[in-house]
């Protein structure tokens, strides 16, 4: 849900990775750059600029007005390039996911980043209102996955089966009860939970 801590989470875990090599974040909805207090890099002169930085936010305005899927594609392929150049891990940020992709269809762009990136030490992070509506090549790669408040059943059923593919019971319950700012957690990978708060 809105306001219910998905960004709150994404910047505090971005901040926490200090050994991170650089951290990439498609942010055409401005919500992160702003609140991160870093500069927003409208051109390629100025992603490629702030490479040193370690935090690159890019918002495609300038390059594409727009036209967001576009922009995406070409961003995707930027960063993958940027990935290749050295080692170290290379988070990539992608607010609501869901507006780039359905269950059915995906820009080969993303899903070459969500798949093949993890050779290239890409961690990406995605956040979305939506799960329902999140191509399978994202939700199959995934290896952690943190429920904010939910209520609405698409969403809630799209969760339990995310839980339930890596052999956990998830309790609907729980996560429409959560408060603004309460989260629960699933590692894929070994089935372990966690149950936190951001604010």
């Amino acid at each position: 849900m809105t306001g219910s801590g998905k960004t709150t989470f994404v910047n505090a875990y971005l901040k926490a990775e200090r050994a991170a090599a650089c951290r990439f974040i498609f942010d055409d909805l401005n919500r992160m750059w702003p609140r991160l207090a870093i500069p927003a890099c409208y051109t390629l002169a100025q992603l490629e600029a702030s490479l040193p930085s370690r935090w690159i936010a890019f918002n495609p305005l300038k390059l594409f007005p727009g036209d967001t899927k576009a922009a995406l594609k070409w961003w995707c392929r930027w960063v993958f390039h940027c990935a290749s150049r050295g080692p170290g891990k290379k988070m990539v940020v992608i607010p609501e996911v869901w507006r780039h992709c359905n269950p059915d269809t995906i820009p080969a762009e993303l899903a070459l980043l969500a798949q093949a990136g993890r050779e290239l030490n890409v961690e990406l992070i995605v956040d979305t209102q939506r799960p329902e509506l999140v191509n399978g090549s994202i939700t199959g790669a995934a290896t952690e996955l943190v429920c904010f408040k939910l209520i609405a059943g698409e969403a809630l059923r799209a969760v339990e089966k995310l839980w339930a593919d890596a052999g956990v019971a998830c309790d609907r319950g729980k996560i429409s009860a959560l408060s603004l700012g309460q989260f629960l957690a699933l590692n894929r990978l070994t089935g372990g939970t966690l149950a936190g708060r951001v604010f």
